[in-house]
């Protein structure tokens, strides 16, 4: 993937302290690194709309996030909350033995979402762009 910008879904753990960090003026970074890599704004829309964890906050994860690598990940639990997509101006990754961790710094781009269906008119511009 290209450097900046970059797009990626977060949920409801990081998304409100994304927006205190632009509320207060704050630069924000994810310290916790994420084996979810970047996408493009358009992939990252479309993927809070159609996987249904980060669409839908009475979503519920299944029996494999367990074994996912994120410890916030326990079988059964509500996503709750609001998520976002949210664009980062860069991004850093690191490859160990068994996977890729990403780090993402410099938010370009933050649409938050109770429900991921409010981005569909975003979508829509995002798609109708010439390639």
């Amino acid at each position: 993937m290209e450097r900046g910008p970059v797009w990626r879904v977060v949920g409801a753990a990081e998304s409100p302290a994304i927006a205190g960090a632009l509320a207060a003026g704050q630069p924000y970074r994810n310290l916790a690194p994420t084996m979810e890599g970047p996408g493009h704004r358009a992939c990252m829309l479309y993927a809070a709309m159609v996987c249904p964890y980060p669409a839908r906050p009475n979503a519920r994860l299944r029996a494999g996030a367990a074994g996912s690598g994120d410890p916030a990940a326990v079988r059964g639990a509500v996503r709750g909350g609001a998520g976002a997509v949210v664009g980062f101006g860069d991004y850093e990754y690191a490859a160990t033995g068994a996977q890729v961790l990403f780090r993402f710094l410099d938010v370009v781009g933050f649409l938050p979402h109770e429900s991921a269906d409010e981005h569909l008119a975003e979508l829509r511009v995002e798609l109708a762009k010439p390639s």
